[in-house]
């Protein structure tokens, strides 16, 4: 009877194990818009859509950073606190703007959730 008892606790137990499951961000493929690394122009623009949906909680934010040559450390471009009717499903329209010179960019795209799990894709960008 004790193993039994104990092997029911041990099943309640794991079974309130929280779900981790992290948002889901990606990049929408297609005519007039951008969804891996490009080379461009100097100066030049071009669309990105994200696509974000929930995982275990609600969607929270969504902000784009950018790193030139090679940096480690990005800067916030921008950021967008997703409201209440958005939490579940969210799509937005991001417009890049290049360097007018030479170089490499990286552009991080991120989605937060309520639980602080972060979400994240990066487009390379060759400027020459």
């Amino acid at each position: 009877m004790k193993k039994v008892f104990f092997l029911l606790i041990v099943l309640f137990i794991a079974s309130c194990k929280k779900d981790n499951t992290p948002p889901v961000l990606t990049l929408k493929a297609g005519v007039g818009y951008t969804s891996g690394d490009v080379t461009v122009s100097p100066g030049d623009a071009f669309i990105v859509r994200m696509v974000m949906n929930k995982g275990a909680d609600d969607l929270s934010e969504f902000y784009t950073e950018v790193a030139f040559d090679g940096s480690n450390l990005p800067r916030l471009v921008s950021r967008v606190y997703i409201g209440p009717n958005d939490r579940i499903h969210f799509e937005r329209d991001v417009t890049v703007h290049t360097r007018n010179q030479a170089g490499n960019e990286r552009w991080v795209f991120n989605v937060n959730d309520a639980d602080g799990r972060i979400s994240t894709v990066e487009i390379r960008v060759s400027v020459q």
